[in-house]
This record gives structure tokens, sequence and C-alpha cells, in this order.
């Protein structure tokens, strides 16, 4: 998504098997996260690695192809910095006991990740890792340039592919055949204050489906409580990404397929646009602040200054852990759409693992395989999910925040009910997005410049929201025309 103090920029995707998180990444922030998923702190890395080793090593256990009798080399990036000692310490250890189960393999580590300035120069110079992660964001143009290794054979063959939420295999896959495996993925949603709901006489249990319904509970909270129901955030590129979110969900889009066209002039965008604009003239019921930015918007919801807005669940994380949001207070739906009973859509964006395009068929297995050990292990082992879980739970950190499975519903749902006494997380707060999940469509960001793109929109929505007059129409043309330039350069 966006750069700014809060979070790091988007290109930079780090793919580390651990549950640990540096200080710098504990700062609050409400942006959509960038690692595969919270890392909980040293102090659990003893008692978790024993478990978490003795879990993993029967995951893909069964029928899985015949394991290369020669010397397989495999270099695995994304290692943590030797700064995240603790990180680092849990991931050498999975390391370890990869090669354990694996003594034909020669296996090396690196921190060299995905950096989008140097990739194609150091894939044309064989400098790459052989497996390492990247952005949803560009896995189609490194499909359409064959910069990927063909990972169908080793993903079909160890069960891999069964076990995906089969709407992220869909964005991996090009021809019938599949190109990675997505690791982390995060949803956008509805957020919601549920005391709030109540003291507005609205039922927590039961959040706006709908985007009229939206317009009507943030009316109602307003009148009731004195608080603005509705609030947005305009700035660092993230009032773009929101506005691209609410965008698909009225079934438009920002860019085409390809990530070549600006498509977001068109009535999708103008009726998103308007609907903010009627609640913030009209029912004055939306928060005035025209230049919110994430941890303006987080501060705010966190003092019970807001009733709902649009972000990903992991939100959950800052709200309840920095700024001390009660979680039973957390509500989280699936994204309103126009009509009721319509299947809802979400943005989304996160991690996907890919193996460069020179590695050999072993090779690529054995990196398949270290996927599994490392990214899929607590979704297919009841010892790994618990032992990952005890380990967040320890420390006091969220457990297990709803978003968007990388595995299937059926799947995930085990996961959760393997984890259920230890999980901190309200799960039935989630409720009504995870009832959605099986059934909502996903979108992907913009493959191309899409920085660039949010930030053509950032002031269009705060126009929106501080003058009365916004040509609605004339300002969205504007921003298309602007973004299209910047596509065509």
């Amino acid at each position: 998504m966006c750069k700014s103090a809060l979070a790091s920029g988007p290109t930079k995707v780090h793919h580390a098997p651990s549950r640990l998180q540096s200080d710098s990444e504990r700062e609050v922030s409400m942006k959509r996260p960038l690692r595969s998923r919270p890392w909980a702190k040293a102090a659990a890395l003893a008692a978790m690695t024993a478990l978490t080793v003795g879990g993993l090593t029967a995951c893909g256990a069964g029928s899985t192809p015949a394991e290369s009798a020669g010397p397989v080399e495999i270099v695995i990036g994304n290692q943590p910095a030797a700064t995240e000692t603790a990180r680092l310490a849990l991931f050498n250890s999975l390391v370890e006991t990869f090669k354990s189960q694996h003594p034909n393999y020669v296996v090396t580590t690196t921190e060299d990740g995905w950096d989008a300035q140097t990739f194609s120069a150091r894939l044309a110079a064989g400098d790459l890792p052989t497996v390492m992660g990247v952005p949803f964001t560009e896995i189609r143009g490194l499909i359409e340039r064959k910069q990927v290794a063909d990972l169908t054979d080793a993903v079909d063959q160890l069960g891999v592919t069964d076990l995906l939420n089969p709407q992220l295999v869909d964005l991996v896959s090009a021809d019938g055949k599949k190109y990675g495996v997505p690791t982390m993925a995060y949803a956008m949603g509805l957020v919601y204050n549920r005391a709030l709901f109540e003291k507005a006489g609205l039922d927590p249990a039961a959040p706006p489906t709908t985007w009229d319904e939206v317009r009507a509970a943030a009316k109602q909270i307003t009148d009731k409580t004195g608080v603005p129901g509705f609030a947005q955030v305009t700035t660092d590129n993230q009032g773009g990404w929101v506005l691209g979110a609410q965008v698909a969900s009225r079934g438009g889009s920002l860019v085409n397929e390809a990530g070549d066209e600006i498509t977001f002039d068109d009535a999708a965008t103008t009726d998103a646009l308007t609907l903010l604009h009627e609640m913030r003239w009209t029912d004055g019921s939306m928060s005035p602040n025209g230049l919110m930015a994430a941890l303006d918007l987080a501060q705010a919801f966190a003092g019970q200054q807001v009733g709902m807005f649009i972000l990903q669940s992991d939100a959950y994380r800052p709200l309840t852990e920095q700024l001390s949001f009660p979680s039973a207070d957390f509500g989280f739906g699936a994204m309103p759409t126009v009509s009721a009973g319509d299947a809802p859509t979400t943005l989304s964006g996160g991690t996907i693992d890919i193996v460069r395009p020179d590695a050999s068929p072993a090779q690529a297995k054995a990196a398949v395989e270290w996927i599994q050990l490392a990214e899929l292990g607590k979704y297919t082992d009841k010892d790994a999910a618990r032992a990952d879980a005890q380990a967040l739970a320890s420390q006091g950190s969220a457990v297990a925040i709803p978003g968007l499975p990388v595995v299937t519903a059926a799947a995930y749902e085990q996961y959760l009910s393997w984890i259920s006494d230890l999980n901190n997380v309200p799960i039935e707060n989630f409720r009504p997005y995870l009832d959605e999940v099986a059934e909502q469509k996903v979108q992907s960001e913009p493959p191309v410049k899409g920085q660039d793109i949010y930030a053509t929109l950032d002031p269009v929505v705060q126009a929106v929201i501080t003058d009365q007059g916004a040509d609605i129409p004339t300002l969205v043309s504007g921003a298309a025309s602007t973004a299209q330039a910047l596509l065509s350069r």
C-alpha cells in the first residue's frame, strides 16, 4: 500500500517463517501488513521451536513425489537481519529442521529478497535466491515475463494446491499452470465499534452489509451518540488505497487486469465518492477531518470518536495492543455491497513465495517443501498450530486475527478450532466477516505503479470531505487522466 512514517513501503516483502517481530515493527500502524504474519517475542522462542519442529516434521508426509537421490542446492531468501536476533534464531532453527528432514539438500540462506529496482538485473546475472517472497502486485508481470518457475508439479504432488484458498491460487495461475504459493494475505472490510453500536441501538452482531446500510448506521450512531458514524483515511496514498477497495466493492477497479489502463473514471468510483460526500454534507455523520492519516484514524477510533471505517482486519492489533482499545468492542465485517445478497468483494494484497525461473524440478520441489514447513505447517498440523498460538499468547500478542485465509475456508476453520482455547482474539466479533469468507471475491491491488495511482486519488477523497461543492465527476476524470499519463511513461 503506501509509504509513510508508520510503515515501510509495499515492495519490501519480508518473508520470514518466524513469529518474531522487531521493535520497529511494533510501532502503531494501521496499514496493510508487509510481513508474512505477526511475530511473537524472543521469550517464547525456545519452547515454540521445540514444539514447532516436532509438529512440522510430519507436514507433507504421505503421498509426495520421490526425493532426488543426488544433492539438491537451494538458497532460501529473506533471512532476517542479524539485528533481529529472535526472528533470526527461529529462522535458523527451521532451516536446521529442514536440513535434517532432507539430508541430500545443500541449503544456504541469504537476506536477499524482493527489490523492484534490481530484480531483473539480478535475475539476468543469476544472483537470486531459489525461493523468496514478492508482493501480490508483482506476480502477473513476473509470470508474463517468464521470470518465475512453473511450480505446478511440485504444488500439486505435495498437496499444496488442495490446501490453498482457490481464489489465491487463481492469482498465481496462468494457462493452467501455477507459479507461486500465497503465504500471507490481508482482507479489507468494515471495522466498527461494537460498544457504539449498542449505544446507538444497533446490533453489534449484525453490522451493515450494504452501503445503504452503512449510511443509515452512520447517521444513527451520530444522532444517538454525537460521534461521527464513519471516517476515512485520506493521506499518504491510503486515501486512494481505501477508495480502491470501495470501488472494488461496487464492481469496479482502478486498472485493467494487465495494469496498463486506468479504469476508475466510471460510475463505481463516482458512486463511492458520492456516498462519502452525502454522509459528510447531507447527513453530518462523517468525520470532517479531510487530512486523516492512519494514526489519526486509529487514535480517534481508540478514543471512541469514530463508529466505522474501512481497513484490513489486522487493524485489530495496533488498536488493542498499542492504543488499548477494548478487544470486546472491536468488530469486523465483510466489505459492504451495493445490493443485499451480493457476494462481497475485497481488495487484497500480501506475499507470494516464488522460485527463480532457472530452478530445476528438484530445486522447485525443495523450495515448495520449505514453504510447507515454514509457512503452511500450522494449517495442517495441530501441534504446530498450538505451538504458534502458545508462543504468541504467552507474551500478550494477538494469536489469530481473521483475515483473508491463504488456505481453504475448511482448513482455516480447523486451524481456529485447534487453537480456540489459546486464541485471545474474540473470534465471534469477526463472525460477520468469517461467514462471508467462502463466498467473497478477491481483487488484487494495481500491478503497476500502484502507489502513484493511489496518490492521484488522495486529493480527490480529501476534496469530497472538505468541499461541499466538490464536482466529483470532474475530480475523478482529472485524476484518471493524471494516472493514465503516469502509466504511459
